[in-house]
């Protein structure tokens, strides 16, 4: 089969770079034409059979997304890799609509070219051994078969894919339920479409090394994706590469990704596949790998079974041995999942449990929650504690070296405020943060925020700043430190905010004030 490629950039060095570094011949690729413009390239691209494009995005004459776009409009079987400089959101949400296979970023080296270019190559062989199946009629099938359709409906688009060989009533198909678990900070609506780009991409080279026959992905929700794979190898070394693509795909998204996979099964069950494990999303937990099983997974119905929570409560009173209710409390969740008795259900349950004890606790210390918990950060750490064994052994980690360190601690509030002073004056070359602070003192922002202006009369952001100016005049008047590094060593990065702060506490800039005192 000859393979072409169209190679569409305005910078002449880059093209002549891509044309004499890459392998062409070893690719497979017979035929590599250029172009500097998009006008140039739609000249060739309707004289020519071309099968690759590969183009830059930001052009003076056009961009290569309105390339791909009129090559969509004109039903052009190309297959298409965008090089950019720029990391865009708006372009690569262009380039997924526009059926882009990669979007790269420059510079990119001959071998990640290659890598991609390999596995497009690949495809369009196997592309032209199946007679060019459209890739949109398989997709639609299993959207339509296992997200949308039910009962008699989806008996009869079953039926017409398997006449037209999309797939096979003697074929063994099985399912993945891809799923990533999003820091609070990384749950923004704008990645979500990076999100998928990402996980289509990698999943699909990731099958093609390993000649397994990935039918499709399938986008279920902004977090979740069903895979469907024919059966291509033994059910274990399969578990095993499922492993390997949930470890890519939490590098590449650089998030935490749980993988539920389905049993091997014939066409005709595979809707039930998808039902189990949809029913194991809901209901089952993750452990420390990530991975679940359908055949593993155990549906019986599981009775709750409830912690010694009054036991622990006055053991926490009577000898203030918090870290040893920590301890108990892991020890005691990690026997329920050794025995099974683990659900998400019974991490609720056992989380609420938890946190009335801890209520009650607090209670009898005629202490306030809010005093030691911040409200944003309490709610991120108990919301992510019921989707993973490791989310909920975090939590209870979280809640406990809290209240251990408020019980260590001075509380009164003129020695809580000392000890912030302290921490100030010890650590002015590092973040003061009101978060950092309150951590010092395993205290709440808010709480301690309130006692620091009730002792001082002034806030802690006021009474950071003036403790750094105070040691930069100590600097500027004893020392030969430059101005600039005066400033990194009173905590400013930015040399024009010091140079202002400065300015605003003493009247005059640092080099007049060096100049005034060393008279």
């Amino acid at each position: 089969m000859d393979i072409s490629i169209l190679i569409v950039d305005d910078d002449k060095l880059v093209v002549e770079k891509l044309v004499e570094g890459v392998n062409w011949k070893q690719l497979g690729i017979r035929t590599v034409l250029t172009a500097c413009n998009i006008r140039q390239a739609k000249e060739i691209l309707e004289e020519v059979t071309v099968d690759i494009l590969l183009s830059d995005i930001e052009m003076p004459q056009g961009s290569g997304l309105e390339l791909l776009e009129w090559v969509r409009d004109k039903e052009i079987p190309v297959e298409c890799i965008f090089l950019s400089s720029y990391a865009y959101f708006a372009y690569a949400q262009k380039a997924i609509n526009l059926k882009s296979r990669e979007y790269m970023l420059k510079p990119v080296s001959n071998r990640e070219l290659e890598e991609a270019l390999g596995s497009i190559v690949e495809v369009l062989r196997q592309k032209g051994e199946s007679g060019g199946e459209g890739e949109e009629r398989k997709n639609s099938f299993w959207e339509r078969y296992l997200l949308q359709e039910n009962g008699t409906r989806s008996r009869t688009l079953l039926e017409k894919a398997c006449k037209e060989g999309i797939c096979s009533p003697d074929g063994k198909y099985g399912l993945q339920l891809i799923k990533i678990l999003p820091d609070s900070d990384t749950r923004k609506k704008k990645d979500l479409v990076l999100y998928d780009f990402i996980i289509q991409n990698i999943t699909a080279e990731f099958m093609e090394e390993r000649h397994q026959r990935l039918k499709a992905v399938l986008r279920e929700s902004d977090y979740e994706w069903v895979l469907v794979a024919e059966e291509s190898g033994e059910q274990e070394q399969m578990k095993k590469d499922s492993f390997h693509l949930k470890e890519c795909l939490e590098k590449a998204l650089h998030m935490r990704v749980c993988i539920y996979m389905g049993v091997m099964v014939s066409i005709d069950y595979l809707e039930q596949s998808r039902r189990n494990l949809e029913q194991m999303e809901q209901e089952a937990v993750p452990g420390n790998n990530g991975m679940l099983f359908e055949e593993e997974w155990d549906k019986k119905d599981i009775v709750y079974v409830s912690p010694p929570w009054e036991i622990w409560e006055k053991e926490m009173s009577a000898s203030g041995m918090i870290e040893d209710t920590q301890e108990k409390i892991l020890l005691f969740l990690e026997e329920l999942w050794n025995g099974n008795q683990v659900t998400i259900s019974v991490l609720e349950q056992f989380r609420r449990e938890m946190m009335q004890m801890v209520y009650r606790y607090l209670n009898k210390q005629d202490v306030l929650i809010t005093r030691i918990f911040d409200g944003r950060e309490f709610d991120e750490h108990y919301e992510k504690a019921v989707a993973t064994l490791p989310d909920m052994e975090s939590f209870i980690r979280y809640i406990f070296e809290k209240l251990a360190g408020y019980q260590h601690q001075d509380n009164r509030q003129e020695s809580v405020v000392e000890q912030i002073k302290t921490y100030i004056n010890e650590h002015l070359k590092e973040d003061l943060s009101r978060k950092t602070l309150a951590g010092s003192v395993y205290l709440s922002e808010d709480y301690v925020s309130k006692i620091f202006m009730n002792v001082t009369g002034i806030s802690i952001p006021s009474y950071v700043a003036s403790c750094r100016m105070q040691k930069a005049q100590e600097y500027l008047k004893y020392s030969n430190f430059t101005v600039s590094r005066v400033a990194l060593e009173v905590g400013y990065s930015n040399f024009s905010y010091f140079s202002k702060t400065f300015r605003d506490y003493t009247g005059c800039t640092p080099n007049e004030y060096r100049t005034r005192v060393k008279k």
